[in-house]
């Protein structure tokens, strides 16, 4: 029955109170993890789409997005990659710098060793191969579009060809990742971050 009379304006006032406090509370927890988590960069290799409702972007993949279950340890109870499943990747510094997966879970790992950080994902597609044998995996972590400001995409898209790219992560203690900027030839570009 649907509500009449008194009780309909409260009603609605208390919905719309809900769909706010909902928006404020995921436009804080991004903020949050952008000011408080831990800051990373790895490297990229672009693409350049458009999305005609938010403007000009970069797609960005990264090396630690193709995962191969040889190359890396995984928990015993690990069963393998389920497309749309969430992986807890584990990432351990390179000497030579930059990052390599070193470990995959479906659960937090309850212990790092000093300096690794964990991303936390989601597995876009899973496959086989017969020789040698091994799963394989892509996997989004959530880092893999940078918007800039309308008509900016051009002059960015040029940069990024000719030059070396790496992106600013800021990393939470859950592995939730968010993008805060890309670093071009040496040079940090930060645009204030869309939802």
């Amino acid at each position: 029955m649907i509500a009449t009379g008194k009780w309909m304006w409260p009603l609605l006032g208390g919905v719309a109170l809900l769909q706010s406090a909902a928006l404020f509370n995921m436009i804080h927890e991004r903020d949050r993890l952008l000011k408080s988590g831990r800051e990373v960069t790895l490297a990229v290799q672009p693409l350049d789409p458009r999305d005609i409702f938010r403007g000009d972007y970069v797609t960005l993949g990264y090396d630690i997005s193709q995962i191969k279950t040889s190359a890396t340890a995984s928990d015993p109870v690990f069963t393998g990659f389920v497309p749309g499943g969430e992986v807890f990747v584990t990432l351990s510094a390179k000497p030579e710098g930059g990052w390599l997966v070193s470990h995959v879970s479906t659960v937090f790992p309850p212990k790092l060793a000093a300096g690794d950080l964990v991303l936390k994902g989601r597995v876009q597609s899973a496959w086989t191969t017969q020789n040698p044998p091994e799963t394989n995996a892509s996997v989004r972590y959530g880092i893999e579009q940078y918007f800039v400001p309308e008509g900016t995409g051009i002059d960015l898209e040029k940069k990024v060809r000719d030059h070396k790219i790496e992106a600013i992560v800021a990393v939470g203690t859950d592995g939730t990742a968010a993008l805060k900027g890309l670093v071009i030839d040496g040079e940090r570009h930060e645009d204030p971050p869309l939802l």
